[in-house]
């Protein structure tokens, strides 16, 4: 199987397998090929990673806004104090010009935690979501596991009863 198959892709692979089986006569219990299983569960152990990159991703990716922003934030803080000096020099606009340097300041600070903010939510929901599809994905994984585990156990404990037939000619 190829690995460009998301991890819900896969799960609905291993669902239609599992619908897909072969009914074992007079009992619930149902024969799967181990080896696509195994495929496909091969390929979910190779996609968790590549989700986690995705998020590691996305944490980089919020880092670097915010330390843009902190960039762009200390720039306009150096041009607002030069500014400021300038207008000392003056004395007839020293009050407003703090009065806007600390204005500008203000803004971009805000601009600053409204920037932060959003990307930490975006970050958090992103997060939130990788989490859900894995706690999902493990959810599914233990039914998948347990449904497994119950199905080996009872082909051991029905085996020396069932035998099977032989077919004429063999």
């Amino acid at each position: 199987m190829e690995n460009s198959y998301s991890i819900e892709e896969l799960i609905e692979l291993l669902e239609d397998l599992i619908n897909e089986s072969t009914r074992v006569p007079f009992n619930k219990k149902s024969m799967v090929d181990v080896d696509k299983m195994s495929e496909i569960l091969q390929d979910m152990r190779m996609a968790l990673p590549m989700e986690i990159q995705q998020a590691q991703r996305v944490v980089m990716d919020k880092n670097s806004i915010i330390s843009e922003a902190k960039r762009e934030a200390e720039s306009i803080i150096r041009k607002a104090e030069q500014r400021r000096a300038e207008l000392l020099e003056e004395s007839d606009i020293v009050k407003e010009a703090r009065r806007r340097a600390t204005e500008m300041v203000s803004a971009e600070q805000n601009h600053c935690t409204d920037l932060r903010t959003s990307t930490n939510e975006y970050v958090d929901k992103m997060l939130q979501r990788i989490e859900e599809l894995l706690a999902n994905d493990l959810n599914h994984l233990k039914i998948l596991r347990g449904s497994i585990n119950g199905a080996q156990n009872s082909l051991q404990s029905s085996q020396p009863t069932m035998q099977p037939m032989e077919k004429p000619g063999e």
